[in-house]
């Protein structure tokens, strides 16, 4: 069970789309969805809530957006890629968040309803939306 809250508004003011490889952004009178995960629920693993902002390009489906995000991950970042990864949650969300640099070492997937990879000295996969492309790097 997801304790997820999603909303569908329009926007008052300009804003970015939140999903990984998104660049659009959200102009006033657009409609996007508005989705949180409570503390300590599905990929939110932090003691905070976590907020997105989903232009409508992305949330026609969550299945087809992340799938789609991994694809874009994929083409434009082969496996060795250096990235900063946050496995726990990131640095704007709590200033004290752990970075990691490291290399990836899969390609992007989706697990879930979340697009992910694997790092380099890391047990576990880490969501897009908490990896940061060190530019110039692959191995």
């Amino acid at each position: 069970m997801s304790l997820e809250l999603r909303s569908y508004r329009t926007a008052r003011t300009a804003k970015p789309c939140n999903m990984h490889g998104c660049h659009r952004t959200i102009q006033p009178g657009d409609r996007y969805l508005r989705t949180s995960l409570p503390p300590l629920v599905d990929v939110n693993s932090s003691e905070h809530w976590w907020s997105l902002n989903v232009c409508t390009v992305c949330m026609r489906d969550d299945t087809t957006a992340e799938e789609n995000s991994a694809a874009r991950f994929n083409e434009q970042h082969p496996i060795g890629t250096l990235v900063r990864a946050y496995p726990g949650f990131r640095p704007e969300v709590d200033a004290t968040a752990r970075s990691l640099d490291t290399r990836t070492r899969s390609a992007a997937s989706v697990h879930g309803r979340t697009a992910v990879v694997w790092v380099e000295g890391h047990g576990a996969y880490i969501a897009l939306t908490h990896i940061d492309v060190i530019e110039g790097g692959v191995s």
